[in-house]
């Protein structure tokens, strides 16, 4: 997932602006999944969405600096620019 995303953003623009714009994409996108997946969970055990919607927020912003950011970096520190 990581390299096909990597590939996509240097195939449509330079490398110099490639990290800036790769690492914000992959921590929005871990976001909005944490968050998707929360929602999900949440409505298979019948919660109160509107009751559990600030910790939903806060799990999916982890997943986002977590997957997106750590992960990301970590994927960047082994790739060859």
């Amino acid at each position: 997932m990581y390299r096909g995303l990597w590939d996509f953003i240097n195939r449509h623009m330079d490398r110099s602006h490639a990290v800036s714009v790769f690492l914000p994409v992959m921590i929005i996108g871990w976001t909005l999944a944490g968050v998707l997946a929360g929602i999900v969970v949440c409505s298979l055990m019948g919660a109160d969405l509107m009751g559990a919607l600030a910790e939903i927020i806060c799990a999916g912003g982890y997943a986002g600096i977590i997957f997106g950011l750590f992960g990301g970096v970590f994927f960047l520190y082994g790739v060859d620019m």
